[in-house]
């Protein structure tokens, strides 16, 4: 059995600095990406993998993130079960600091863990963010003919699937919570952060899904490019679906698609993907434009049901700076283009008020005569990735998120606030919350 881990030690600063700005940080060090595990075979062609998380976001409380075995034992088939990694898209694998060369991930991809992604009032988000594991099974066949058509790898898989981000769970029978947790007043998404790491299934409903892998090798780029220079080496190229219920009553679904593309072009490895989402939601009506009533004490609201779309892709491009440094192994360039969209209905956002007896400090309302948006958000990211050792690296990178269409609606206070405040909060998300927001940050990893 081998022991493995990983963890990055980082340094950020965060821009720009206005006063009570929620995104600006300066000379914030933390701890991230922390994971350790063993694995090897138990028996005869029979893998065993055990791994556990410290996410940043839990104070670093130890969660199971994968436990699986593996049956080898048929030729070209691949059969695992338990919680395991979901072969979803290229990037949701390289979930560890020492698999991905950047500080932070895609916006497509974004974890809770780093300032991947600043998310506002109908701002995108991402459709999965990475490291998903989940409760199921898979079974995958690897071809052994060597054709470009035929893929490389087929992969089936049923799991429990995303849960709801309020976490209500069909618990099992206990004294200390019997029966069936009700809808919150403030309606129900889907966790995409998948920060619930529940051990038991939400619903009765499982999310089936599959990947498919063609590795098509060499490729020549047509006329007019000279043929001494048209030569893309080792491509592939994946195909990924997954969806299914997702809420504990199994009337609001999912579905993400994925295409991802990698492959050589004169010493530069290129990646890109892109993702398309839909899912629907629940959230509370608004009584009336901007307002869920006089009597904020005990307001009761009806709940609507939508839908939104996020989708969008990242073309990275990675280039040797010095393959042989005078100290160390390697030390690579990176840049990487993000854009992500949301379309969806504009929603309000009110602030401290009470729904169906329950204070929120903050809270998305549907608009009865609200429309339907579209946001965009983009992201420019370079790095360099030092490879100190098999081990050790050091990463430094700056990335730079435009804001300028990634927010729409209003903020409204409390119904007994005055105009004036009110103004005042409604201009939010059209003077800080439109704000492009740029980071540094340096990161130190180890990886085993």
């Amino acid at each position: 059995m081998d022991l493995e881990g990983s963890a990055s030690f980082n340094w950020r600063n965060v821009g720009p600095r206005y006063p009570q700005y929620e995104a600006q940080i300066q000379d914030e060090v933390y701890l991230a990406d922390m994971y350790f595990g063993i694995g090897g075979p138990i028996a005869d062609n029979v893998p065993f993998l055990i791994e556990w998380n410290m996410p940043t976001s839990s104070q670093g409380q130890i969660q199971l993130s994968q436990l699986n075995a593996e049956y080898d034992r048929l030729p070209h088939t691949r059969i695992q079960a338990g919680k395991f990694l979901v072969p979803f898209g290229r990037y949701n694998e390289l979930y560890r600091p020492d698999d991905f060369l950047t500080v932070t991930r895609p916006l497509l991809f974004a974890s809770p863990d780093s300032l991947d992604l600043v998310v506002r009032l109908n701002s995108p988000r991402p459709p999965l963010t990475v490291g998903y594991t989940d409760l199921g099974g898979r079974i995958s066949y690897y071809p052994p003919i060597d054709k470009s058509w035929i893929p490389d790898e087929i992969t089936f898989f049923v799991v429990n699937g995303l849960g709801e981000e309020n976490n209500r769970l069909r618990t099992f029978p206990n004294t200390d919570n019997l029966g069936v947790p009700p809808i919150p007043g403030d309606g129900t998404n889907i966790d995409f952060g998948h920060q619930d790491n529940n051990l038991a299934d939400n619903n009765n409903s499982k999310s089936p899904g599959a990947r498919v892998v063609f590795a098509l090798g060499d490729l020549r780029l047509p006329w007019p490019i000279p043929e001494n220079e048209s030569n893309l080496n080792g491509v592939n190229l994946g195909l990924s679906a997954m969806g299914g219920e997702y809420n504990l009553e199994q009337n609001l679904n999912y579905q993400i698609y994925d295409a991802d593309l990698t492959f050589d072009y004169k010493g530069i490895k290129f990646a890109s993907e892109y993702v398309y989402s839909l899912n629907q939601f629940l959230a509370p009506i608004e009584i009336t434009q901007g307002s869920f009533g006089s009597d904020t004490s005990n307001t009761t609201v009806s709940l609507g049901e939508d839908f939104e779309i996020n989708q969008g892709y990242y073309v990275q491009a990675a280039f040797p700076v010095m393959k042989k440094p005078p100290f160390g192994k390697r030390l690579t360039g990176i840049v990487v283009f993000n854009q992500m969209w949301r379309r969806g209905p504009a929603l309000d956002l009110f602030l401290n008020q009470y729904a169906n007896g329950t204070e929120y400090s903050s809270l998305d309302a549907l608009s009865p005569t609200g429309p339907r948006v579209t946001t965009q958000m983009d992201k420019y990211t370079a790095a360099l990735n030092y490879q100190i050792s098999d081990h050790f690296w050091l990463k430094l990178e700056g990335s730079y998120w435009v804001l300028g269409r990634a927010s729409d609606g209003n903020v409204y206070a409390p119904g007994n606030s005055t105009a004036e405040t009110n103004s005042v909060l409604a201009s939010l998300p059209n003077s800080l919350g439109r704000i492009n927001v740029y980071q540094t940050a340096l990161s130190f990893v180890v990886g085993f």
